[in-house]
């Protein structure tokens, strides 16, 4: 693993969530730093905004995103949603779905490996964005027929599958 002088770590963040609120101002998205190592932002979906967070993490070098749903479960839905984000999790190329009971939070998250690099590609980090926002615009119906109208995780999960093509 190459080893990074603590200057050379500093101006890899500096430049990497640099690159971030480029990126996120290109998109006219909000955006705001915070302290050293990330950036918190607002990503807008079909389903509303949500909150997101890139976090750089020098002792693994990598660029961490995560973007929280506005979906919050009930304690007796739990089990079945876990089994959902599973499912789910199967389907996804990129990224995957986390609940975390802690905060009742359902997230996306992807890391992304920078292993010598100084920073991302720009590409990268809208590419992590949009399989963010595409699985969160695909599959938050299916975890909301598990967490509200009591579906199991296969009916809910086929709601999601069955494709559509154009808008009403």
């Amino acid at each position: 693993m190459t080893t990074f002088s603590s200057t050379q770590a500093e101006d890899t963040v500096e430049n990497s969530l640099d690159l971030i609120e480029r990126v996120l101002e290109d998109a006219d998205w909000s955006y705001e730093r915070d302290g050293y190592n990330s950036v918190h932002c607002i990503i807008p979906t079909h389903w509303g905004d949500m909150g997101g967070v890139f976090t750089m993490r020098e002792e693994t070098e990598s660029l961490q995103f995560s973007l929280t749903l506005d979906v919050k479960p009930t304690a007796i839905r739990r089990n079945a949603l876990n089994e959902l984000l599973v499912m789910i999790n199967e389907q996804l190329w990129l990224g995957h779905f986390d609940f975390w009971p802690m905060d009742d939070s359902i997230l996306f998250r992807h890391t992304i490996a920078m292993s010598g690099r100084s920073e991302p590609a720009g590409s990268e980090i809208s590419s992590v964005i949009s399989a963010a926002t595409r699985a969160i615009e695909k599959f938050t119906p299916s975890m909301n027929y598990v967490i509200w109208a009591g579906k199991s995780a296969s009916e809910a999960l086929e709601t999601a599958m069955f494709e559509t093509i154009g808008q009403a």
